[in-house]
């Protein structure tokens, strides 16, 4: 593992956080006051990327938190390259990709900060989060595939929206205690500067969701750890920038699907997301000419429904 030498330059503080926006002020200024309350007994900075956000998002960090740096950026750019615009300005020997709709718990930062002190071969640390009744949210995962990401999705919609007492448990003992994992989710990336700049930093192909599996693999497949730890807390709300704009950021989902496993996995599986996608299609087609025929109400209109269709469509063509 080689230093990058754009990344090693500066190196003053020990970590950097970095926070991208979209359109959730309310909650950016929450997450801003959890790290101002929770960060103690180390050198830090954070650095807040906001897309283009119309809430009054920049004007409110510049207004309340004067102290911390801000890159207003004219177009939403998306998650992966505001990320490394952050990175890229960054001081740290420690980078922590931070989602805005986050509460840092006591103590949290400085676990992690100390933990990879002492592993100098994790690149990738994760911490255990909380939804906001304190219950546990999906924090890592064991393994990243079409079949392990169908199979992850089934339980955790057992456990989160179901609430399946057995599910719960299971989850609650797998989470339970330190271990090496195959991906830890995006709400709180604690990278080892090293290893980030070794990748090159995020793939800015990602404009949202996949990304963290993308920057899980390539990190692992240079012979970094990814590192999954209980003893640190962050309550993670969910959904907040997404909530922003549903309909793009469904339509973005299906695009990100499609490259990474293009990318990771080769024509084979591209293949067999494509057919699984054109079955949802073709369900979803069903369905408008079904509600229509009996006059029934339902969340979306069928013009809604065939529009997606129609750009998810032009997607998977987009993909050989």
């Amino acid at each position: 593992m080689n230093f990058t030498p754009s990344g090693m330059h500066s190196q003053t503080l020990d970590l950097s956080i970095v926070v991208v926006n979209y359109n959730s002020r309310d909650h950016l200024r929450k997450c801003i006051r959890s790290i101002k309350d929770s960060a103690r007994g180390f050198t830090y900075e954070v650095i807040v990327v906001d897309n283009a956000s119309y809430d009054g998002s920049a004007e409110m960090m510049r207004a309340e938190f004067p102290d911390i740096r801000l890159i207003a950026n004219k177009d939403n750019v998306g998650f992966s390259r505001a990320n490394n615009q952050g990175a890229r300005v960054s001081r740290g020997r420690y980078v922590l990709l931070l989602n805005n709709d986050t509460l840092v718990l006591p103590e949290a930062l400085k676990t992690m900060t100390t933990i990879m002190d002492g592993n100098p071969g994790i690149g990738l640390l994760g911490c255990r989060l909380l939804n906001t009744d304190g219950t546990l949210q999906q924090s890592f995962y064991t393994k990243i595939g079409f079949v392990n990401d169908f199979f992850r999705k089934y339980l955790v919609n057992l456990y989160e929206k179901r609430k399946n007492p057995i599910v719960g448990k299971y989850l609650e003992w797998r989470h339970s205690k330190p271990r090496e994992v195959g991906m830890i989710k995006g709400a709180c990336m604690f990278l080892r500067r090293q290893a980030f700049f070794d990748i090159d930093l995020m793939d800015e192909n990602f404009f949202m969701f996949f990304e963290e599996g993308d920057l899980s693999l390539r990190i692992k497949r240079l012979g970094w750890k990814i590192f999954y730890t209980p003893e640190a807390e962050i309550v993670h709300f969910g959904g907040v920038s997404t909530a922003a704009n549903s309909y793009k950021s469904e339509v973005e989902y299906r695009r990100s699907q499609l490259y990474f496993y293009q990318k990771h996995y080769g024509r084979g599986t591209l293949a067999l997301i494509k057919v699984y996608l054109y079955c949802k299609l073709f369900k979803n087609h069903g369905w408008c000419f079904l509600t229509d025929w009996l006059g029934f109400k339902s969340s979306k209109t069928s013009e809604e429904i065939k529009r997606f269709n129609d750009d998810v469509l032009a997607i998977i063509r987009s993909f050989k």
